[in-house]
Order: structure tokens, then sequence, then C-alpha cells
């Protein structure tokens, strides 16, 4: 009898180590991130007007500053802004051995671990699919399934990738992130009041209808739920400004890294930063520039070594002329102050155990700790978001 009790300890004790919390290995969470859709262009779209009807949703969702596509899917990720994260622009110096950052998606960027690494760390199975900064491992962890962003790939493929992990009966994630082009290219080649741009929100719609259905084909109803968000918003451009001509630029210092409205611009010495000061002061209008400690708190990019000694910002709608011009005149943009109505972008949940609510508006940086606390993990990490149900 004593040998018996022994081995039934020893039979729990394994099968509890072995087993994931609340039976998490029959729920996959799967967020979806449309990027561009502004919270205001999904009306009467099939798809969104789904999840709208029969889930979670918010009538916006705040983007962080600034309303970039890497800072913003940064935050969603790890749950934290801009400035603890890290991901201060699109563009911007390290000033630590002066490496630059333009177009990088490597992981190891991020100053705070992203949500596919906790759940790895605690034996839950993730998929990333095309998410910006999610090339390569993060502290050693990889996510167990990778799908890298390349120019030639589509949403297209991104779907039927996301069909294919679904229907792993052993080995379906339970965590899927994945990145799609939205409305974004639409609204900056031809602005957000478009044909074009609607008929990108469209497909996007279409696309998550098409997944819906396939969900309930393959009897998965009450196995995944399903989030739908955007990065950020947009709006109409309305002129350009030119700050990197005026700037007494003799080599690589000082540095202007520029994204949309945003420049951060670094000095090698004080010399530079008074020429530049000075240089700056002849414009009048459309832009306005602070040192890193003139930043006002609700923009704040903190004080790291990646922020520049000047950050200047553009008046709403104007953006900074680009050192070498671009294919296409831009009639869309985005990355400014997330106060902005046009920068919200959306927000929708549906499944088992989401709330049939609608609320106001949610916060970018809310997204991460939900879905951690669907897998009783949102005391992972030191969030600057909040559980959203």
């Amino acid at each position: 009898m004593k040998k018996s009790r022994i081995l039934l300890t020893i039979v729990l004790f394994f099968f509890c180590i072995v087993t994931p919390p609340n039976n998490l290995e029959k729920t996959t969470v799967l967020l979806l991130s449309f990027d561009g859709i502004r919270w205001d262009s999904i009306a009467n779209i099939q798809g969104f007007d789904f999840l709208k009807k029969n889930g979670f949703s918010a009538n916006k969702s705040r983007s962080v500053f600034p309303s970039l596509t890497f800072p913003a899917h940064s935050s969603i990720a790890t749950g934290t802004f801009p400035k603890r994260n890290g991901i201060i622009s699109s563009s911007f110096l390290e000033r630590n051995g002066n490496i630059r950052f333009s177009d990088e998606k490597e992981a190891v960027w991020q100053n705070e671990p992203p949500m596919w690494y906790f759940c790895e760390k605690n034996n839950l199975k993730t998929a990333v699919l095309k998410w910006p900064l999610s090339q390569g491992g993060y502290r050693g962890i990889f996510p167990s399934y990778n799908l890298p962003y390349t120019s030639h790939s589509s949403d297209i493929e991104t779907l039927n990738f996301i069909f294919e992990l679904l229907r792993k009966k052993n080995d379906r994630p339970n965590l899927i992130m994945a990145w799609f082009s939205g409305a974004d290219h639409s609204g900056h080649i031809f602005g957000p009041k478009s044909n074009e741009y609607k008929s990108s929100v469209l497909k996007s719609g279409l696309m998550i209808e098409t997944l819906l259905k396939e969900i309930e084909k393959d009897n998965m109803k009450d196995k995944v739920i399903l989030m739908v968000t955007s990065d950020h918003g947009m709006t109409d451009v309305k002129g350009e400004v030119d700050i990197v001509s005026k700037i007494p630029k003799k080599g690589f210092f000082p540095y202007i890294a520029i994204s949309g409205p945003l420049a951060n611009i670094y000095f090698e010495n004080s010399r530079q930063k008074v020429e530049t000061t000075n240089s700056l002061k002849i414009f009048k209008r459309n832009f306005i520039f602070f040192s890193q400690i003139e930043m006002p708190s609700e923009i704040s990019l903190g004080s790291s070594s990646r922020v520049g000694d000047i950050i200047a910002i553009c008046d709403f709608g104007f953006i900074f002329k680009p050192f070498k011009r671009e294919r296409e005149t831009l009639r869309g943009m985005h990355g400014y102050d997330p106060s902005y109505l046009d920068m919200h972008g959306i927000f929708l949940a549906y499944g088992k155990g989401v709330p049939k609510k609608e609320i106001d508006e949610i916060n970018l940086v809310d997204i991460a700790p939900t879905i951690l606390k669907i897998f009783g993990l949102e005391k992972s990490n030191n969030f600057d978001g909040k559980t959203l149900f």
C-alpha cells in the first residue's frame, strides 16, 4: 500500500509539471494586426461588423508616441511605451556604438520582453508571423513557429499559414501573432479618404470573415480567441518641411533620423548643437523642437542613448522632407501625438470567455497584459497597460 501511494504521488507530480494550467493547450489566442486602419473606417464592413456585434470592442484604440509602425508594434508586443521598450521611432541612432536603426526587425533591439517570450518560458507554444521586430530570439528564446517578413510575402500567405497552424492537433500554438498590411500603404499613397484606402479596409474585413468561417468549419469556435487591432490611424498630409538642407552637416554628425513628422537629431559636440539650433530658428511655423528634458511628459521618449539631442516634431498634418524623394508623393501619414483622433486605430475581440461589451477607448499597451492574463501570466512583467477583461 505504501509503495502504491508513493507511485501515485510521483505520477500526480509529473502530471502537474507537464500539463499547462487551466488546460491552456486547448486555447489559442490569435492576435491580428492590420496596419494603418483608422478607428472610423470599419463601419458596416463584414468581418469587423461581426466582431463588433458579437464580442468585445473599443470605439477607438489609442496608439503610442510616435504613432509609427515599429514603436506601436513593439508596444503591443511588450505592453510598454516606447520610452521603456526602446523602439523610439522607425529610424534612430544608438549612441552606444553609433549604430543605425532603420527598418530593423530583430527582437534584440527591444529593451522589454515581448509576450511570446513569456509564453515560451512557460511551455506554451507561440507563432510570430511577419510581426515587426520579431526576427531572431530574445534572451535566447525563440517562438515555436516564425514567418519572417519579406518584400515578396503576401497577406494571403500569412492567412494560409494561420489556417495550417490552427489545424495542428498536438502542436497548435497557444499564441499566434500576425501582421497584415491592412490599409497603411494605400493610406500613404492615396490618403485616408481615398477609394483605395477604403478598398484596403474592405479586403481586411473579408480576410477576417474568411478566418471566422474556417474556425467555424473546423469546429474550433470554442478553442480560439480572436483579437483584431491596428497600430495607428492615418491623416491627410498638408505639406513638407525641409530641415535637412538647413542643418550644417559636415560628416556623420549631426545625424538626422527622420520618420515622417518626427526627427531625432544627434550631435558630436556642443558647437554642432548651437549651430543646428540657430539654423532651425529661422522656421517660424509648421514644427517645434525640444531637447530631451523639454519633451512634454505625455509624449516623452525618455532619456536613453537612442533619443536625439534635439527632437523635432511637425505640426499635425505636416511631415519632414526626406533625404531622398520617395517614388510617390505621400498623401497620408501618421506618427503624430496619439491624442489626435486621426491617429486612433481599432480593437475588437471575440471567442469563448470574451465579454460581449463595447467601451470607448483602449490603449495599445493594454493588449499584452490582457492576453497574458488569459494564460495566467499577467504578472510576468511590469506593464504600462492594464487588462481589458
